[in-house]
Order: C-alpha cells, then structure tokens, then sequence
C-alpha cells in the first residue's frame, strides 16, 4: 500500500453544509475536511433514512484527503450501512454522526495519526 493520498468530494445544499459546519464546531474542528475525515471513518454501523435530506439541488462542494486503505474502509461502512453512494454515506455521517474522539486528536496534534492507531487497535 502506498501512502498517497486520494481526494473525496461530494455536493451538498447550502442548508446540508450549514448544518455540517454546526456539526463540526460542535466537535470542536476547525477544520470542515478533518470533521468529515473522521466522522466518516468512525460512524458506527447504521442505516440511512431520510433524515436531513433535501430537495434542493446540491451546489456546495465538500470534500478531504484519503490514503487507499482509509478510502476502502469508508466504501466498506457505505455497504454495510445500505448506501447506494458513496456521497450519500458521507452526507448522512456528516449531518448525524458524532464524534468520539475528539480528545484524542487534540492530545497528538495529528489526525491522521489517530486514525492509524485506530485501524491499528481494529486489527488486534
């Protein structure tokens, strides 16, 4: 595996990406890109519904950086969770998930260090 690192990006309302930049500072980020990182590759398993979807179009474009193992796990809890896409898990996880790891972020500094001891504690 290769650490490069693969670019995600989805569309959302203007309202959808209100509620997320809420969501986010809620969490305590700063940083929009590293809340859907993390939020997206820490949901739990879940089925999608409904719940804050919108008709309007999406015009908004949101997106982070992924290594190939990262991106597989996140195409992963899509399947599990009963996405047909992978923009429609990240905007659900986005709009409803919570973060639990907050803490941990903040005490290393590096995000992408706490996801690998992470993938590293999943493999034990």
């Amino acid at each position: 595996m290769t650490d490069e690192k693969i670019d995600i990006n989805f569309k959302v309302t203007p309202a959808q990406k209100e509620t997320i930049d809420l969501r986010a500072k809620e969490n305590g980020f700063d940083d929009i890109g590293a809340y859907l990182k993390v939020v997206a590759l820490r949901a739990q398993t879940f089925s999608i519904s409904d719940a804050g979807l919108s008709q309007e179009e999406p015009t908004v474009e949101l997106g982070f950086a992924v290594t190939q193992l990262q991106k597989e796990i996140l195409e992963e809890k899509m399947q599990e969770s009963g996405a047909k896409e992978l923009a429609e898990y990240l905007l659900y996880v986005a709009l409803h998930g919570v973060v639990t790891s907050v803490i941990e972020i903040r005490s290393t500094g590096n995000l992408d260090s706490m996801l690998e001891r992470i993938m590293a504690s999943k493999r034990r």
